[in-house]
């Protein structure tokens, strides 16, 4: 190699190593679990249907039904899955959805009781109380942005909050 073309792959081997040529974007947040109450379960052929209809969402995995409780569940593996196409699937199966429990990572942004997480374009998931909100301000506090939390997950107005039950660092 001669020896300005190794001055030069040197210079951008340091370059992209300090991070000037390529600056790392903000981590998206994304659900990467989903527990949702379903009303109106009452047979395999039931859960079957809902079954299908959750397996079409997009980045939808490990779909499964508990007949018993009325529980379905699905991890998400890629892309952002928002909550409401959630509930469509399972009114679109001929059932009632209720309560959600999420599981989202990324990173926190804002501070004290106003902490939200970005899932996406201009949506927003805003963390507020639960078991768990205290920890997730400290971890905030100790300047540990990105985390994992999980909870009930309620729509507000034009909001989708998370109670946050759990929280921990990414």
């Amino acid at each position: 190699m001669r020896p300005t073309k190794r001055i030069l792959t040197m210079i951008m081997a340091a370059a992209l190593a300090a991070g000037i040529l390529a600056a790392a974007e903000p981590a998206l947040a994304a659900v990467d679990h989903y527990e949702v109450q379903v009303d109106g379960l009452a047979c395999p052929f039931c859960a079957y249907g809902l079954e299908k209809k959750l397996k079409n969402l997009p980045g939808a995995a490990n779909v499964h039904i508990e007949l018993n409780t009325g529980w379905a569940s699905f991890d998400v593996l890629s892309g952002v899955l928002l909550p409401e196409p959630v509930q469509d699937a399972v009114r679109d199966a001929g059932f009632t959805p209720r309560d959600i429990r999420v599981t989202a990572s990324g990173t926190v942004q804002g501070k004290g009781d106003e902490l939200r997480l970005s899932v996406g374009g201009d949506q927003t998931l805003t963390l507020h109380g639960g078991e768990a909100f205290g920890k997730l301000r400290g971890l905030v506090k100790e300047g540990q942005r990105d985390v994992v939390v999980a909870g009930l997950i309620r729509r507000v107005d034009d909001t989708w909050q998370l109670a946050v039950a759990e929280a921990k660092p990414q």
